[in-house]
């Protein structure tokens, strides 16, 4: 094979694989459920990325000992989330090893183990309570935002609650769709 037919396929294949990322996302906000997260927005500024807000949510930490399904998770175990809505947010019902069967009004969410607790914090400066707890990342805990905006997301004024809208397609993989601010769309996720 001469070396410009190896540089074309190897464009061809790197232009396939950014078109499928590209896709499998559009897929996710396309085809997802909606659901809304209360968050704990933390870090909203990179020297090199520029400003973004990191996002911690009411089910990145999880008491095992609070919820059904399994009970045995390592780190790096894939770990699928069962939510129901509660009020405006969603909260956890179970935890479990394989992609489950939900009950109508439930949504599986997909994500992965971070971190093994043995002592649960339910909330940041809360007493720890006795059981174990897992911290999970969803792949949605990042979100950038236009240059000088970051902070007025993690610092939100007196009064102000910043929430997000993903959608969940039904593997469980999640995209952030829209940013709230009491409730109010203030960023929203497009393609173009």
């Amino acid at each position: 094979m001469n070396l410009g037919l190896r540089i074309v396929i190897i464009v061809v294949l790197q232009t396939a694989a950014l078109l499928v990322m590209v896709g499998m996302k559009q897929y996710t906000l396309s085809t997802g459920a909606p659901i809304v997260l209360k968050t704990e927005p933390i870090d909203p500024r990179s020297l090199f990325s520029g400003d973004y807000v990191r996002l911690n949510y009411s089910i990145s930490r999880l008491p095992l000992d609070k919820l059904a399904g399994d009970r045995e998770f390592v780190r790096g175990d894939t770990i699928y989330v069962s939510l129901r809505r509660e009020g405006e947010y969603w909260q956890a019902l179970s935890l479990n090893h394989a992609l489950p069967m939900v009950a109508e009004g439930q949504i599986v969410i997909k994500g992965r183990v971070e971190f093994i607790n043995q002592r649960a914090f339910p909330r940041p400066g809360a007493l720890a309570e006795p059981g174990k707890s897992i911290d999970v990342k969803y792949g949605v805990e990042n979100y950038y935002v236009p240059e000088g905006e970051g902070r007025a997301l993690e610092r939100p004024k007196p009064g102000e609650a910043v929430s997000i809208r993903l959608v969940v397609d039904r593997n469980g993989n999640a995209a952030i769709k829209a940013v709230l601010v009491n409730g109010v769309e203030r960023y929203v996720e497009r393609l173009f």
